[in-house]
C-alpha cells in the first residue's frame, strides 16, 4: 500500500543541516556581491485560493483571517494529510527558480523568508557545485575569479530547463502512484472538493486517498463539496478517470 508517511528523525536532522548551511552560504556569498540563488514570489491569490479548498477537502480547520504561512507552521509531517496538503502547497506555489548575484537586488525565496542557496547537493544539481566553489573561496578570504561570476550568469537558463524534466519526471512518478493506489476500486465513490475551474474542467481534490484530479466542471463551483466515482485505473499509463455523481 502506498501511503504518505513521516520522515525519520535522521531524515529531520539531514534536512534541517542543509536548510542551515544553504542559508549561511547565502547569506555569505550576498556579503561578497557574487552567487547564485534561489528565488521565489509569494504565492498569487488563486493559488492561496485553491488551497483553502484542498484544506477543506483534507478536513484540515484553516481560519479565514490566517496567512498560509502561519497556518503551514501548525502542521504536522507525521500526519498523512497534513503531509497532504503540505504536498498540495508544493505543487499550487509559484515556481522557485534561480538568479545570479545583480548589484542593487537582495533575491529573496517566499517560502524560506530569507536569501537562499542551493549548495548542498552537488552530486545532483550542477549549479550546487559552483556555489560550493564560491563559498570555499569567501569563506578562505580569496576573490571569486571573474570566470566563475560569468558562470554563475549562464546557469539560471541551464537549471531551468534541467527543472522543467525533473518537474516532467515528478508529474509522471506522482501520477503512477495514484494510479496503483486506485487499481482495483473501479466503480467506487469519493468524497471531493472542487478547489479550482479552467479550460480543462474542474480541478478536484479528494478527501481519501489525497489524490487531485479533474472531472467535468458543468455547474461546479470552487469549494463545493461533490461525491464521484471511480472509472477506469490505467496504470501502465498511469491514467485515472473519474466522473461526478449528481445526487
Amino acid at each position: 500500500m502506498l501511503a504518505f508517511r513521516p520522515q525519520q528523525e535522521a531524515e529531520l536532522q539531514n534536512a534541517s543541516l542543509s536548510l542551515a548551511a544553504n542559508l549561511a552560504i547565502a547569506d555569505a556569498l550576498l556579503a561578497h556581491r557574487t552567487g547564485l540563488f534561489r528565488v521565489m514570489p509569494e504565492p498569487d491569490e488563486r493559488a492561496v485560493y485553491r488551497l483553502r479548498h484542498s484544506a477543506k477537502a483534507l478536513g484540515l480547520s484553516w481560519p479565514k483571517d490566517m496567512p498560509l504561512k502561519q497556518f503551514e507552521k501548525g502542521l504536522d509531517q507525521a500526519n498523512p494529510r497534513h503531509a497532504a496538503f503540505m504536498a498540495a502547497v508544493r505543487r499550487a506555489g509559484p515556481r522557485a527558480s534561480y538568479a545570479a548575484y545583480q548589484a542593487g537586488m537582495v533575491p529573496w525565496h517566499s517560502a524560506m523568508a530569507a536569501t537562499y542557496a542551493h549548495a548542498t547537493a552537488p552530486l545532483r544539481r550542477l549549479a550546487d557545485r559552483y556555489v560550493i566553489e564560491a563559498a570555499f573561496l569567501v569563506a578562505n578570504g580569496q576573490a571569486v575569479p571573474e570566470e566563475l561570476g560569468a558562470i554563475f550568469q549562464r546557469l539560471p537558463a541551464v537549471m531551468a530547463r534541467a527543472e522543467e524534466k525533473a518537474g516532467q519526471i515528478d508529474r509522471t512518478t506522482l501520477n503512477l502512484a495514484e494510479a496503483v493506489v486506485l487499481e482495483g476500486r473501479e466503480g467506487s465513490r469519493f468524497n471531493a472538493v472542487v478547489t479550482d475551474l479552467d479550460e480543462r474542467g474542474a480541478r478536484i481534490q479528494l478527501s481519501d486517498p489525497a489524490v487531485i484530479t479533474r472531472v467535468d466542471g458543468k455547474d461546479a463551483i470552487p469549494g463545493d463539496t461533490i461525491l464521484v466515482e471511480l472509472v477506469s485505473v490505467d496504470v501502465a499509463h498511469r491514467q485515472v478517470t473519474f466522473q461526478r455523481v449528481h445526487k
